[in-house]
């Protein structure tokens, strides 16, 4: 009788929350070695801190059910413009490399479409089913902030720099600031790559690259001071600049099991996002 139940909700869980399976898990052993990173500017220092909220999407063309997804998170940023920030990590297709399995594995990834949101566990998941994306980000949209960064990049031909601002209204020791490079606007890797769409599907939001360590680069940031990171040199020559942004994101330590994202903020190449 108990294993009657058991596979009755086992069953209805899978006609409720339709995703797709992908068993392999890919790791990376790149470990974060870096000294901490940041000079203090005399810039001003804001005094109030918007939240805003990071999605982490992990997806594959292979997955019939990720275009669904791909929506859920376009009707939430549409609903809170300027305050949520995605990204989609693939894999198992052309789009994927050793950095999504890297995240697969730090963000405990059970299906597909799966997302982790400011990576705050849900019912005790990081990741979960897209039926519960829109609730967690407005209730992520009503913490306060004590941070915040200010965003300033400079094109020349393809090459970019990126000057990273950081303040808050409390000294922090063992934080951790992530750079990360997407591309909007990517088309399918060939006609009718993506399953569960039509022939030009188009993705946004395309995990490329990381701009920091793979998990991020530990900063001090002073109270009430401005604290600036510049990165030099990144080749944006394999991708279309005109489509490319650049997420920052503060966060703690990543191999720690909260690995709370405390604030986000994205600039596309070559502008000037600031503190808000």
């Amino acid at each position: 009788m108990k294993l009657s139940r058991l596979l009755i909700f086992v069953l209805s869980l899978n006609l409720v929350f339709l995703s797709c399976k992908k068993d392999e898990v890919q790791t990376d052993n790149n470990d974060n070695s870096q000294l901490s990173k940041g000079e203090v500017v005399n810039d001003p220092a804001p005094t109030q801190f918007t939240k805003k909220v990071l999605i982490e999407e992990f997806t594959g063309e292979w997955c019939g059910y990720c275009p669904d997804g791909a929506s859920v998170i376009s009707s939430i940023k549409q609903t809170h413009p300027g305050r949520v920030f995605s990204i989609a990590y693939h894999n198992g297709d052309p789009f994927s490399n050793s950095v999504c399995g890297l995240y697969e594995g730090l963000l405990n990834v059970p299906f597909y479409p799966s997302a982790a949101i400011d990576r705050v566990a849900y019912n005790g998941e990081l990741s979960f089913s897209r039926a519960y994306w829109s609730s967690v980000t407005n209730n992520r949209l009503l913490v306060s902030a004590d941070m915040g960064l200010k965003l300033e990049t400079e094109l020349s031909g393809n090459n970019l720099t990126v000057r990273v601002k950081f303040s808050a209204t409390q000294d922090y020791n063992d934080l951790y600031l992530t750079l990360i490079l997407v591309e909007n606007n990517v088309p399918e890797s060939s006609s009718g790559a993506q399953a569960g769409a039509q022939p030009g599907y188009i993705h946004q939001d395309v995990f490329r690259e990381m701009i920091t360590d793979n998990r991020g680069d530990l900063i001090t940031i002073v109270a009430n001071k401005v604290v600036m990171v510049t990165y030099e040199n990144i080749d944006l020559s394999a991708y279309d600049v005109n489509n490319v942004h650049i997420i920052a994101l503060l966060h703690e330590k990543p191999d720690t099991p909260g690995k709370e994202v405390f604030n986000v903020q994205s600039v596309k190449a070559g502008e000037v996002k600031d503190f808000d």
